[in-house]
């Protein structure tokens, strides 16, 4: 049990789904519905460019899960979560899919 002071870290305990590639996959962490289309062209990015992720479906977790991730995201990232969501080396964001903005933050020394 936690101690009162102690801050449950959703984002460590959630099983993800894992693509391997290049990379830890870790370092990315895609959040998206499974029924967005915007979703699934940012996970296609990814998997074309061979890069390994992490991802999480919210749509299809308990919703016990799915407001513990959003309220947790909202603590961190001081918002709300819209999808998809590329969390970069988990401290900064990407909301929405944009192939210009992903290129630049994704591979920087590219751009």
């Amino acid at each position: 049990m936690l101690k009162k002071h102690e801050r449950y870290n959703m984002f460590e305990s959630i099983q993800w789904l894992e693509k391997e590639g290049r990379g830890n996959p870790a370092g990315l962490t895609l959040l998206t519905l499974s029924t967005c289309g915007f979703c699934k062209s940012a996970r296609r990015y990814l998997e074309e460019r061979g890069l390994a992720f992490r991802y999480l479906e919210l749509n299809t977790i308990s919703p016990e899960d799915k407001t513990a991730i959003k309220e947790e995201f909202r603590a961190k990232f001081e918002r709300r979560p819209s999808f998809p969501t590329l969390i970069i080396e988990e401290n900064r964001f990407l909301v929405g899919f944009n192939k210009e903005q992903w290129d630049e933050e994704i591979f920087p020394d590219n751009a």
